[in-house]
């Protein structure tokens, strides 16, 4: 359990955020979760009972929240005739360097995963099992 708090500690030095863990900014990203996603505050099955499409919409939220939404705590002094340069959280971790539209974050291509082959299981085939034994 030491290992876990010199790791928080250690989190927390590394980050501008100060020496207190709050939790105030994961707090607001859950209500907009819950507020972009309905289907999490409904009592419905549809978005619950197929996971690929929650999936898809937490991703696609969160991609949108970090990437597309300016936040307010995030603004920077300028110099210049607009006092303040509305920053995303994204753009605060240096990932962009402007405000993406929905329009790029529906373009931009993702790599995808190296694909792995499914694991085999039961009995091998019986024909596997003759010429193995000869």
């Amino acid at each position: 359990m030491g290992s876990s708090v010199e790791a928080i500690e250690a989190a927390l030095g590394a980050t501008e955020g100060g020496d207190v863990i709050n939790t105030a900014c994961i707090e607001r990203l859950d209500a907009t979760v819950r507020a972009r996603l309905t289907g999490l505050v409904r009592r419905t099955r549809c978005l619950g009972s197929r996971q690929g499409l929650l999936e898809g919409g937490m991703r696609l939220v969160g991609w949108v929240y970090n990437f597309s939404t300016p936040h307010h705590s995030l603004r920077v002094e300028a110099d210049g005739p607009r006092k303040r340069v509305e920053r995303t959280p994204a753009m605060a971790a240096g990932l962009t360097d402007h405000i993406r539209t929905m329009e790029e974050l529906l373009d931009y291509q993702l790599p995808l995963p190296q694909w792995v082959a499914p694991k085999r299981r039961g009995r091998p085939p019986r024909q596997s099992a003759e010429r193995l034994a000869a």
